[in-house]
């Protein structure tokens, strides 16, 4: 039985660090879940295929976290209106053994097509905003003999969107943008223009790529910027 915390388990109490230990960061919640010392990668990946049927890429299992949920709410306030935000964001992680046992959420879909809802019935939350209320949820799609998932992106009244990220992937993004509120959409096909549906999000990106490399200067934002500069046709890298 392991209880001493994996390496990539600790990274990701460091990313809790990094909110606590900043001080333009106004920090309102920061959860750390119960460890499941019962179930470490090779028995939950054996586990879900043998009782679920459900075979994951074994690559996978470098990025699970035992943790029940990883979660955090935090701003960073205006300095000239302290009461407001510059940005803000969330997440709260499920591993994915709790993000399948949960089952796929297709209530949350109001008078679906019968296309919609067979991709709804294999989608499965793992990260969300249910503290905040903003309602987002990023999924997994669990299809038969797809080894690794598809992600999805929920963003209640403005559509689900297919991700081009992998799992890993969104980790590793989540652990930079440290859940600001419409990250994911960098990796939808949505037009992130000042004068378009997203123009809130695209600003939000626009601030965050501002601040956020003063902030934590050992994270790599290029990347992002880049994402950003595609889907905002005036934005200046």
């Amino acid at each position: 039985m392991m209880t001493e915390l994996t390496a990539y388990e600790m990274t990701w109490l460091g990313v809790l660090e990094e909110l606590r230990s900043c001080p333009d960061i106004r920090l309102s919640t920061d959860l750390q879940g119960q460890l499941d010392v019962a179930r470490d990668a090779d028995q939950v990946f054996t586990e879900l295929a043998e009782r679920d049927g459900i075979v994951l890429d074994p690559s996978l299992k470098r990025c699970h976290m035992r943790f029940s949920s990883l979660a955090a709410v935090w701003d960073v306030p205006d300095p000239e209106y302290e009461e407001e935000s510059l940005i803000a964001g969330e997440f709260d992680l499920s591993n994915i053994f709790e993000a399948i046992q949960l089952g796929p959420l297709v209530e949350r879909w109001y008078d679906p097509t019968p296309e919609e809802l067979r991709l709804f019935s294999e989608l499965r939350s793992f990260d969300g905003t249910g503290e905040t209320g903003v309602g987002h949820l990023s999924l997994l799609r669990i299809q038969p003999g797809v080894a690794n998932p598809e992600l999805w992106f929920d963003a209640t009244t403005k559509g689900h969107h297919r991700m081009d990220v992998d799992y890993p992937g969104y980790l590793e993004a989540l652990r930079i943008t440290k859940g600001t509120f419409g990250w994911q959409f960098l990796f939808t096909d949505v037009s992130l223009d000042d004068d378009g549906e997203f123009k809130v999000s695209g600003r939000f990106m626009e601030i965050m790529l501002d601040v956020f490399p003063k902030l934590f200067p050992d994270h790599d934002y290029a990347p992002l910027r880049a994402r950003l500069a595609e889907r905002r046709s005036g934005f200046q890298a």
